[in-house]
């Protein structure tokens, strides 16, 4: 969690004053699919095959193949194996199905949870059709190319018809391309659309429960389900993984809370978020489980730099504090844009491969401990150590690649491209639309 300075976060800070903080925590990965993986199996991504050697660093759609391996080992299983009754209420991310729409091969379901309330892919910008767009605007310039090209195309055969400068052309062939013409026209003007329906929804274990889902009455849905399942599990151990959509862009704010913090709308939503917390905290507090219940609070990764618009930054600061080692070694670094920013502006996230990245020979040490912000590369004649430490990073690098197994690499376009018929709808795609849930009171 990344804490703004100013902000009125009460119910994060009472768990950091009762408990204990841990302030050398590391994320496996600074996005939210292999981060994940990792964090619920403590194995690196790579390791189960959740990462790509294309570029594709998350799970782009819903219904794609890819997901997590049924056969790792989550801690929800381990728990489970104990006893325990487990319950996932939020985001997932992880995959859902391989061959068919209700297989759920990586369904939460299928990876020791007993129970899951929550989106099965993740909270985008194209969910609240906001400015910022992670799929739209891309899908919507390639249609329009589309678009264009085969207008063309049908132009130039009507009049090579009209005018017999093309023999071959056929009134056939003219309406066909017509036909194609006002299909990619009208797939172009529906796309957002179709985007919602076909990511943002919400699933009660293996149903459909509402999609599109309703953000603004999300939050209400999601602690209800929360105090319902501390209520009837009470009596015996249970582990409730409660994954937030908050802080995410676009951010989605409760009417309550927008406008309450000086920090704009991500202040704003990282205060809802900490009432959410309150909530949970309250409910344990009733339901006499504060003294017996472990809480754990923390974020998947760090903040997106990239998700801003204008002059707004919708997705956190990281900060130059970067934590866990002395000594940081980059053998490669994505080509950030501008040069200097430390960030990829202008692109969804930063490139870790291809012609995107530089690679360093020899590789960049910085020392975390004079220079936090890693703004002064060291060299041999500024560091003795330069060399001893470049080394041992190095072996340590090479004993690592030499315990990997190659496994089938699931955010590949195989497996991590969109797929008709694994297309989860509560009616007949692309005519997906139920709601399954009373709003709550």
């Amino acid at each position: 969690m990344l804490r703004l300075e100013h902000s009125w976060t009460p119910n994060i800070d009472r768990l950091a004053a009762d408990g204990v903080r841990l302030t050398q925590h590391l994320a496996a990965a600074p996005l939210c699919t292999p981060s994940r993986a990792a964090f619920l199996t403590g194995r690196y991504p790579l390791r189960s095959g959740m990462v790509s050697s294309q570029g594709l660093r998350v799970l782009q759609w819903t219904a794609v193949s890819g997901g997590l391996p049924p056969s790792e080992i989550t801690f929800a299983k381990i728990l489970k194996a104990k006893g325990y009754t487990t319950g996932l209420i939020g985001k997932w991310h992880l995959g859902l199905s391989c061959a068919s729409p209700d297989d759920h091969c990586h369904h939460p379901l299928n990876h020791g949870f007993d129970h899951f309330y929550g989106m099965p892919f993740s909270m985008m910008a194209d969910c609240e059709r906001w400015e910022l767009s992670e799929k739209r605007a891309v899908l919507e310039s390639r249609l329009d190319v589309c678009f264009q090209l085969v207008a063309l195309a049908t132009l130039t055969l009507t009049i090579g018809k009209l005018t017999h400068l093309i023999p071959g052309a056929s009134w056939t062939l003219v309406i066909w391309s017509a036909v194609v013409c006002l299909l990619l026209f009208a797939t172009s003007c529906l796309v957002g659309a179709l985007i919602m329906h076909a990511d943002c929804f919400l699933m009660r274990n293996h149903s459909i429960a509402e999609q599109p889902m309703r953000s603004q009455r999300t939050t209400p849905l999601m602690l209800q389900e929360v105090s319902s399942f501390v209520k009837r599990h009470k009596q015996g151990p249970f582990l409730l993984f409660v994954s937030f959509l908050h802080v995410h862009t676009p951010l989605v704010t409760t009417e309550n809370f927008r406008g309450r913090s000086p920090h704009g709308l991500y202040g704003d939503n990282t205060e809802e978020m900490d009432w959410m917390v309150g909530q949970i905290l309250e409910t344990l507090d009733t339901e006499g489980l504060t003294n017996s219940t472990l809480v754990y609070f923390t974020s998947d990764h760090g903040g997106s730099l990239e998700a801003r618009f204008g002059n707004n930054q919708y997705g956190g600061w990281n900060g130059i504090y970067k934590g866990g080692a002395v000594w940081k070694v980059h053998f490669t670094t994505p080509i950030f844009q501008p040069d200097g920013a430390g960030a990829c502006y202008g692109q969804i996230v930063c490139p870790c491969s291809g012609n995107r990245v530089t690679h360093h020979a020899p590789p960049l040490l910085f020392d975390l401990s004079r220079d936090p912000s890693e703004a002064h590369a060291l060299t041999p004649d500024t560091e003795p150590s330069f060399h001893q430490v470049v080394e041992t990073v190095a072996r340590a690098v090479a004993a690592h690649r030499q315990t990997l197994i190659p496994v089938p690499l699931q955010l590949d376009a195989a497996d991590n491209t969109w797929k008709p018929w694994l297309q989860p709808c509560c009616g007949r795609f692309p005519f997906c639309w139920c709601d399954r849930d009373a709003d709550p009171r």
